[in-house]
């Protein structure tokens, strides 16, 4: 009897009964009725099993999300050449054909040879076994997986496909190269998500994104077991879904010009993208806004949404969608707009509902009634709600994120406010909504954090969160403290996911957790921006100003990006100011003379609608004349391409960005000295001509730079110990 089928005899039996789901994932994946999600929501529900902590430093791998449990065993299996073993003709399973060829393409790409189950297999081949079954010490997850690997046998058992499929993407996460051969560490893992819904949104109404470019996203996110795609398809600048009955909606000249008019999607083409997304274990969420963000709409007809004439088109609309597309959820939006006509939800939410479709809304937004699901926005809540099911996107748009601190922001707050979610709290969506006009697509990816961002709030949505962590949601917590600790060891296993994932991929993000820095201020600069104190003349433990005296603030701020204030209100590392002068003081040691690329900025620009207070004039770093010296050298800021103001809001968002943020131009060239080398920044604040208000940050980072993307400077080591510095 060939080995294959020996293993297969075996698996059998410790993985019996075998090919059968799980009773209790059965029971979850049934659509719960208002009493029976107000008892699973009840505290003290099976839902509410405490968080463990990981084991993460001591992995031999980096993974992303990290599993609920792992057991790491000594040793590693050999994966030169493996024995694929997946379960077929299983009546009611969807997808098992695509999670074979996920395993194939995953053993593939990590170079292993596979040998077919039915030929003689070489003495010392590993097995690779998927089985169906109950995952025990899970909380009953459809998606819970359990991976052991031992003694030449990877055997993974889910109850589900969907369980099957993210665990064939930690296994993509666990096989490495030793001694020049595919292997895996020996371990038991034992996963399942915190979350039933994991999200990321795209604003295709603004900016249009071909499919190929959404589906290679998609395609990443699931890798990090992502399963649901927002798919928001209209926006003031045009209405980008095909519509039959009203063929008026898809003329360019009811596109604004500037927003790829004409630019839309069939519904052919919505259809093969849903279908993508299924294999892939992603539920697509499509959103058609109303009554507001709906410019184009009032440009095609002549009248609002809201008035007779205009309800009467958008059911046409959405009955129409229904009729093409077939999906289980539709979002109306509902927010920033004041609904005059109380019948507007009301009918919409109605049509859909026989039409068998769930309805989302935004909060703060309209609220047809309790039986919607509302997706939280900024400072949105439930407080108010009786057993109304919700979604949470407050952890802050990746396009007002800097790309240092958007992950740090994402890995510290709590989804829906719970360790875990329930038929209530469902889960959370990070949403991208870059406002302001995009020339290429690939710049969505270039000028906004979008997939460092993203795996920290894979890590998040999937593990949960013991604690919200309010008072890191704009900085890393102090050095030897337990969260520190924690973000540290995720941010090792994010750098080396980026290296060996997304060598290809715009990926603004290097290592931070290790540059400290001193801070000293404010000093009252009287609204005059150049007005020079103390610590550029040198550097003493106290200084005397104005009267007043001042010292280097106790501890450290610690990363590449600094909140002195932040700019929604977050904790910076200062009390709320309105103006002053702060300076940061850090020291560099290298161990070589070396030219070091430098990402520097003062106030990143958000790419929804430039909300920093437009461009540094020419000349400058920023509008408050903030300056850095490396070794007493000012740094020259760049030759900005838009420099200054850039006119009324509506005007600005049509010129694109092009070297305005630090993670999307050259960075700044520096030579470094030998030994210990002087960082000084010099960080003012207040109102200036053309500013809106905004951030009160720098950034100032050295990185290794060749000419496509940023990597950690090697050599270099951080103190803020300028005693012991031998400068």
């Amino acid at each position: 009897m060939h080995l294959a089928r020996i293993r297969w005899f075996i698996v059998c039996f410790l993985a019996a009964p075998l090919l059968l789901l799980s009773a209790d994932a059965a029971e979850q994946s049934r659509p719960a009725g208002p009493e029976a999600r107000r008892a699973a929501a009840r505290p003290g529900s099976v839902d509410d099993l405490p968080i463990s902590p990981t084991n993460r430093a001591e992995a031999p791998v980096a993974l992303i999300p990290y599993p609920r449990k792992v057991e790491w065993h000594e040793g590693f299996i050999d994966l030169d050449t493996v024995v694929p073993i997946v379960p077929s003709d299983i009546p009611g399973k969807e997808n098992i054909d695509f999670v074979k060829a996920t395993l194939h393409e995953l053993l593939s790409g990590a170079g292993c040879r596979i040998a077919s189950g039915q030929d003689p297999v070489p003495e010392g081949a590993a097995s690779i076994v998927l089985v169906l079954g109950s995952v025990r010490g899970t909380i009953y997850s459809s998606e819970a997986y359990r991976l052991v690997c031992s003694e030449g046998l990877v055997l993974i058992t889910a109850p589900e496909t969907s369980g099957l499929y993210y665990a064939l993407q930690t296994l993509r996460q666990l096989i490495g190269q030793r001694d020049g051969k595919p292997s895996i560490p020996c371990c038991t893992i034992i996963d399942w998500p915190a979350f039933r819904f994991r999200g990321f949104m795209h604003d295709v109404g603004r900016n249009y994104q071909t499919m190929a470019f959404l589906k290679r996203q998609l395609e990443i996110f699931a890798r990090f077991k992502l399963n649901v795609f927002h798919f928001h398809l209209t926006d003031n600048p045009g209405f980008r879904i095909e519509s039959r009955t009203f063929p008026q909606l898809n003329a360019e000249e009811n596109y604004r010009a500037t927003r790829n008019p004409g630019k839309f999607y069939t519904y052919a083409e919505i259809n093969e993208l849903i279908e993508f997304c299924h294999k892939r274990h992603i539920l697509v969420i499509p959103e058609i806004d109303m009554p507001g963000h709906s410019e184009y709409f009032a440009e095609t007809f002549g009248t609002e949404m809201q008035s007779e004439e205009g309800l009467r088109i958008v059911e046409a609309i959405l009955a129409e969608f229904c009729d093409n597309v077939d999906l289980p959820f539709i979002h109306i939006g509902s927010d920033e707009v004041r609904i005059k006509n109380p019948e507007f939800l009301g009918r919409v939410t109605a049509l859909l509902r026989s039409r068998g479709k769930d309805v989302i809304v935004w909060r703060p937004g309209g609220l047809p009634d309790e039986e919607v699901i509302t997706q939280l926005w900024a400072r949105g809540t439930t407080k108010d709600l009786v057993d109304v099911r919700f979604l949470d996107s407050r952890a802050n748009y990746i396009n007002h994120m800097d790309p240092l601190v958007g992950p740090v922001r994402a890995f510290m707050q709590q989804p829906c406010r719970r360790e875990r979610g329930n038929t209530m709290a469902l889960g959370g969506i990070l949403c991208c909504w870059p406002d302001n006009n995009i020339v290429d697509e690939e710049d969505t990816l270039r000028q906004t954090p979008v997939f460092p961002a993203t795996l920290a709030f894979a890590e998040r949505i999937w593990r949960g969160a013991r604690r919200n962590a309010e008072e890191n949601w704009a900085k890393l917590p102090p050095r030897g403290t337990a969260a520190f600790e924690e973000y540290a060891a995720f941010e090792r296993d994010l750098i080396a996911i980026r290296d060996r994932f997304f060598a290809d991929e715009p990926f603004p993000y290097v290592r931070q957790t290790e540059i400290p820095w001193k801070l000293i201020g404010p000093f009252d600069h009287e609204g005059r921006f150049d007005a020079a104190f103390g610590p550029e003349e040198a550097i003493k433990e106290r200084y005397d100003s104005a009267g007043k005296s001042f010292e280097w603030l106790p501890g450290e701020a610690i990363g590449g990006t600094i909140h002195i204030n932040h700019f929604f209100g977050f904790a910076g590392h200062l009390p709320a100011r309105s103006r002053g002068t702060v300076y940061a003081l850090t020291y560099l040691h290298s161990d070589r003379e070396q030219e070091a690329g430098f990402w520097i900025q003062f106030g990143t620009p958000s790419t929804s609608a430039r909300r920093n207070g437009g461009n540094p004039p020419e000349g400058k770093w920023s509008s408050f004349d903030s300056r850095i010296w490396i070794n007493g050298r000012r740094v020259a800021p760049p030759a900005w391409q838009n420099p200054g103001p850039l006119g009324p809001r509506i005007k600005e968002k049509e010129i694109a960005f092009t070297n305005e943020g630090y993670h999307f131009r050259d960075p700044a060239r520096v030579m470094l000295k030998k030994g210990w080398n002087e960082i000084l920044v010099r960080a003012p604040f207040g109102k200036a001509p053309g500013y809106r208000g905004g951030k009160w940050m720098f950034t100032c980072i050295p990185v290794s730079w060749d000419g496509r993307r940023a990597r950690e400077l090697g050599g270099v080591r951080f103190s803020t110990d300028v005693s012991s510095a031998d400068k």
